[in-house]
């Protein structure tokens, strides 16, 4: 699976059963409502791709991404190739000047959610050989998801407005939202905005698919029964810990599962 960083919650372990209900849909565009780091989009076979994210910074990296690749790609092909210059930048004893605002932040959010602990951003990770290896792969990375980028729509809106916007019937909405009492979302996400988003998704034209961790109580109480829960193997699993994870999935068309 193509990804360009590390991200709490990634969902590249359900790809194929997105894929699955994607192509059932026959529909022509595929939404990515709450897309994040991009790890299911940047996976996804459709005709038509739009990545949608309220968090600016990820905004910022993906339309830099899109629309101004060479120099991002430059300063952080310049860390992976000199593993003194990756974590003098780290430590702060270097910075890097691209001498483009946008450009900068972007690559900001790329190193910071590359080299922080757990993918969120924000503390660093454990200084070791890992850290400056996963870093190096996922700037190898960018160059594979480039061209895919580079033919996405890129969106800055709440669930609300980009599901307005696209909301046809020959789209398809994936959505991931984020989950109350998490502390790694720049916007929270309340119970209430649960209840908007249920509202908002009986009313539309086109397919949605929800996905939540089973285990979740919060999304049977919003949303009722799913409409098909599927176990799969928990790669990320600490050893001696049952070794898989269990997803609820709701989706508004009759598709033979």
């Amino acid at each position: 699976m193509l990804k360009i960083m590390k991200y709490p919650g990634s969902k590249t372990i359900i790809i194929d059963e997105i894929q699955r209900i994607y192509d059932l849909s026959a529909s022509s565009t595929f939404v990515d409502v709450f897309a994040g780091s991009g790890s299911v989009i940047l996976n996804i076979r459709a005709v038509n791709t739009v990545y949608n994210d309220l968090n600016r910074d990820l905004y910022t990296l993906f339309s830099v991404l899109k629309n101004n690749f060479s120099p991002l790609y430059k300063a952080a092909d310049a860390l992976a190739k000199d593993r003194k210059m990756f974590f003098d930048y780290y430590d702060g004893r270097i910075v890097i000047d691209i001498g483009n605002p946008d450009v900068e932040r972007a690559f900001a959010t790329f190193f910071n959610f590359n080299a922080g602990f757990g993918g969120m951003g924000e503390t660093y990770g454990k200084k070791d050989k890992s850290l400056y290896g996963t870093y190096r792969k996922n700037v190898a990375n960018l160059l594979i998801a480039e061209p895919k980028i580079r033919k996405m729509k890129i969106e800055n809106m709440d669930f609300r407005e980009i599901i307005d916007k696209y909301d046809d019937q020959n789209t398809f909405f994936y959505l991931d939202p984020p989950y109350p009492g998490k502390n790694w979302y720049v916007h929270n996400f309340l119970e209430n905005d649960f209840t908007d988003l249920n509202d908002t998704i009986n009313k539309i034209h086109g397919t949605y698919l929800i996905n939540f961790n089973s285990m979740d109580n919060l999304p049977v109480k919003v949303f009722g029964k799913p409409s098909f829960v599927k176990e799969y193997a928990n790669e990320n699993g600490r050893p001696g810990e049952k070794n898989s994870k269990k997803f609820s999935f709701y989706t508004n068309k009759s598709i033979k599962l």
